[in-house]
């Protein structure tokens, strides 16, 4: 998720309302807590310990990420490790991650939430916010085509 602009996330927190703000993609996990610069347009640090999830959005408002459609009610189709998360508190969401273990960042996992939409297309789950992770399932990359095959030589050419 490198870029060079600032991306609006909702951070949810354990005891306290949902936090809208903004966050650089590339710089917002610090070794103490994440970066965000709050609609107020003060900068915070917010302790790991402290954060639920932080839910990547595009639009203003909408936050539904712990209302509905937490789990994957069937299998998903987007290529990665589908993973069940029980967090802290009990809640449970689903989440399909990377297969490349190295973009895993060390503070937690970025993962693609059930029902992906501008109003949720990535979250973050802090390693301190995890109580539990089961393995759901492994989906792979949809298979290419298969490569054509010898042309028989006895087969007529017709549009040469």
């Amino acid at each position: 998720m490198l870029s060079s602009t600032a991306k609006r996330v909702v951070a949810y927190r354990f005891d306290r309302q949902p936090l809208e703000g903004f966050v650089n993609p590339a710089t917002f996990l610090l070794p103490d807590g994440m970066e965000l610069l709050t609609m107020g347009g003060s900068v915070e640090v917010i302790p790991y310990d402290q954060l639920k999830t932080v839910c990547f959005v595009a639009e203003a408002g909408h936050f539904d990420l712990f209302q509905s459609d937490q789990l994957f009610v069937r299998r998903p189709r987007i290529p990665g490790l589908w993973t069940r998360f029980t967090l802290r508190d009990g809640d449970r969401i689903d989440g399909i991650l990377p297969h490349n273990l190295s973009d895993w960042p060390r503070q937690g996992y970025i993962a693609t939430p059930p029902r992906a939409s501008a109003a949720r297309q990535k979250i973050f789950i802090p390693r301190e916010a995890i109580q539990a992770t089961e393995l759901q399932g492994v989906i792979g990359a949809a298979k290419s085509k298969p490569k054509p095959g010898k042309q028989p030589t006895d087969q007529l050419k017709m549009f040469e």
